[in-house]
């Protein structure tokens, strides 16, 4: 997200250099593409976001096949965000799966690239929560995204539902 920005700013520098007349001219079309860019990330983001939720909540439930639709929603806009190539391919794992299991093995790590793009998304609604349960990954904890305070462990579901702590509120 924030490399978008930096790119934005890189070519109106860049822009900058060059010739008096074509300045103003190439600094609006830079400043329009910035913009749009900007709008385009955010909505990529907001999508993938939310098809996260839903894959996190298909987790909780157990329910490998809603997982898998959920996460085939989610490869489309991650490969949209620049960056964002290694999660839509674990996005792809997860909707090429059907055991559970294998599905939050995944999900522990896309999770690990889903918080920063998280705390990127400028949203205006609710919070985000990162939550973290010091039991996923085989003991060595794991961490997720989610739209409610309240622990809805993905990694465990039913097993352990409420193992977990919110570390953090993206506002």
């Amino acid at each position: 997200m924030k490399t978008i920005l930096y790119a934005g700013l890189i070519a109106i520098v860049i822009t900058a250099c060059q010739s008096k007349e074509n300045k103003v001219a190439d600094n609006a079309v830079d400043s329009t593409q910035t913009t749009t860019a900007n709008v385009q990330a955010q909505s990529d983001t907001a999508n993938a976001y939310h098809a996260y939720l839903k894959l996190k909540d298909n987790l909780v439930k157990a329910d490998a096949k809603a997982a898998q639709q959920s996460a085939l929603q989610l490869v489309t806009p991650l490969s949209n965000i620049k960056g964002c190539t290694e999660a839509s391919d674990m996005a792809k794992k997860i909707a090429e799966t059907a055991d559970v299991k294998d599905q939050r093995t995944v999900f522990l790590t896309l999770s690990q690239d889903m918080i920063p793009l998280a705390k990127g998304y400028k949203t205006k609604s609710a919070p985000i929560y990162v939550a973290y349960c010091p039991m996923a990954g085989n003991g060595k904890g794991g961490y997720w995204l989610a739209a409610e305070k309240e622990i809805k462990n993905p990694y465990y579901g039913d097993d352990m539902l409420e193992c977990g702590e919110v570390k953090e509120e993206i506002k």
